[in-house]
């Protein structure tokens, strides 16, 4: 915190101050090259070392915002005085008196005691310069906490409460510090157990193409031990550069990774990052149930954002922000998911993601990046809100859950670091880190397979899951034609329909449709308000055989029109 020193501002004549030219000469060159610095600052430093010092250290709200104040006075200070440096050498000093800045001038009285050791030791100069070297990085974490520069987001604001009295966990620091020690070190300080007394030796994978991977003795200690919380160093490395390849975000050192026990717990973690009991959150309507429930769990206030073939609608997104009661309760957070939504299948065009983003901007929201089926796409992929975001108010989940295995529970959280810090914190008194062992088999096939091998197997998986949505799409056309309406999916692993003259499908597919060996998910299961009745119907297509899909319509349609012809 910059203290302030409260001084009296004296008017100068230019007789007096003639004798100290030279020394106020020297501090405003020096003040042209702190300014220079100063706006040459590393946003993602600021705002690293930001929630470091306002969030870890838990100012409150008055002594941070007293922080603020004084920074902005210094920084606006500093401006005027290089915008004025031409001007006559009365009227800059007269404003050089910023007491934030801590350069105080002499009184009229002791004006001559000082002349001499003004000028034989320059102390306006120095007096910046220690301040330049001392407290120039609290100046500018407070100015970025004040959101004084421009496209600076104060993530605090954004914090719930538990996760702003979050801190690091000394032992899993303690770990994290190890890893990237050099192999000569010497640590007494881990409490994990021997790798020797592990019955398992090394491992060989077999795979589809008859291939294989190795896990050797070392690699297999490296899986069976402890890991640092954010993941395995290399696989770490290897899901940037994916990122990079997906979605080459504008800015991408302003953001870190955590891989996570599957995107899900990804999700529940950063929902518990942003949301107090009862604070609202936009969501899709309808939402994935999963995600539905875990806001359940945590009181909060979902409120349904209506969607169609595009996804979220960013007209009642709008209408929804912009009629809200209450400027002091507006949501701060919105989550989506942007691709082959489950359940709806809908995936957002870039036009409908430009939309949304602008919104967010102008309510100060984060965004929720949900992707689980961004590689089940059947056309060339839109740009992700990652890719577009210039703020750092996206935090993105992956899953290789439908990549590689739904069962090695992998996933990954795309996040400015400031934010993701406190994932971090929060996986490291839960989960600790995301299984070693999986992570392990994960970075071998991505050693052998790189990002061409791996784009490789994403476009078969594409092609497939593209093929089953036509198998599904033209059994649901010939089996329950002008009964059901639709938009057909361009991602994903579901179709969403409308079943006509039907209010509730809850006993129709749980009596009715079980009855003739069929099971599909009715709509209720996807909408917040239970208390309401839904005509809709979830078909999946992901396992099904193309007999399967045949057969398995051609019930459902027997079941539909016996409901409709009663």
């Amino acid at each position: 915190m910059i203290k302030s020193n409260k001084i009296q501002s004296i008017p100068y004549t230019l007789e007096e101050l003639r004798p100290i030219r030279t020394s106020v000469d020297q501090c405003r060159t020096h003040l042209v090259k702190f300014i220079e610095q100063y706006k040459s600052i590393d946003l993602l430093e600021l705002e690293t070392r930001l929630l470091s010092r306002c969030v870890y250290k838990n100012w409150n709200a008055r002594r941070a915002e007293l922080g603020i104040q004084a920074s902005r006075r210094t920084v606006r200070f500093l401006e005027r005085f290089l915008s004025k440096r031409e001007q006559h050498l009365e009227q800059i000093l007269t404003e050089f008196k910023l007491d934030a800045v801590h350069i105080c001038l002499p009184s009229r009285g002791t004006l001559n005691q000082v002349l001499t050791s003004v000028e034989e030791s320059s102390l306006l100069l120095s007096k910046v310069q220690h301040l330049s070297k001392t407290t120039v990085d609290r100046l500018r974490l407070e100015c970025s906490r004040g959101n004084y520069m421009p496209g600076c987001i104060d993530y605090a604001r954004f914090l719930s409460r538990a996760a702003l009295r979050r801190q690091p966990s000394a032992v899993r620091e303690a770990t994290q510090l190890f890893a990237r020690s050099p192999p000569s070190t010497i640590s007494f300080a881990s409490g994990s157990p021997n790798t020797s007394l592990f019955p398992f030796k090394d491992a060989t994978i077999t795979l589809t193409d008859n291939s294989t991977i190795h896990l050797d003795s070392s690699a297999m200690s490296k899986a069976l031990q402890y890991l640092p919380t954010p993941g395995q160093a290399d696989l770490l490395e290897w899901f940037k550069n994916l990122q990079n390849r997906y979605h080459s975000p504008i800015d991408f050192k302003r953001y870190e990774l955590c891989i996570t026990n599957g995107s899900m717990e990804g999700l529940s973690k950063v929902f518990e990052l942003v949301l107090n009991y009862s604070e609202p959150i936009l969501v899709d309507s309808p939402c994935y149930s999963g995600s539905l429930d875990c806001l359940r769990g945590f009181g909060a206030n979902i409120i349904s954002i209506n969607t169609d073939s595009n996804g979220m609608s960013a007209q009642n997104l709008h209408e929804t922000l912009s009629n809200w009661p209450d400027s002091s309760t507006l949501p701060r957070v919105l989550y989506t998911i942007p691709n082959g939504s489950n359940p709806t299948g809908a995936s957002m065009n870039l036009e409908r993601k430009k939309e949304i983003y602008n919104i967010a901007q102008k309510y100060n929201l984060l965004i929720i990046e949900d992707d689980p089926y961004y590689f089940l796409q059947f056309q060339e992929p839109e740009p992700s809100f990652l890719s577009m975001d210039v703020d750092g108010r996206v935090i993105r989940l992956d899953s290789m859950s439908k990549v590689l295995s739904a069962g090695m529970r992998l996933g990954f959280v795309t996040a400015p670091t400031p934010l993701l810090q406190k994932v971090v914190c929060h996986q490291q008194v839960t989960s600790m880190h995301a299984s070693a062992l999986s992570q392990m088999v994960a970075l071998k096939l991505f050693e052998k397979w790189g990002l061409k091998g791996f784009h490789q197997h994403t476009e078969r998986i594409a092609k497939f899951y593209e093929e089953q949505k036509t198998l599904m799409v033209n059994a649901i056309r010939k089996h329950l034609q002008d009964m059901v309406s639709f938009n057909e999916p361009t991602a994903g692993m579901f179709v969403w329909l409308k079943v006509n003259g039907i209010d509730d499908t809850r006993k129709l597919i749980y009596e009715k449709a079980l009855a003739q060996e069929v099971l599909l998910l009715p709509g209720s299961a996807f909408f917040y308000d239970q208390s309401r009745t839904y005509p809709y119907v979830r078909v999946s297509y992901s396992i099904s055989t193309p007999e399967q899909i045949e057969t398995g319509m051609a019930r459902f349609g027997k079941v539909l029109r016996e409901e409709l012809n009663k």
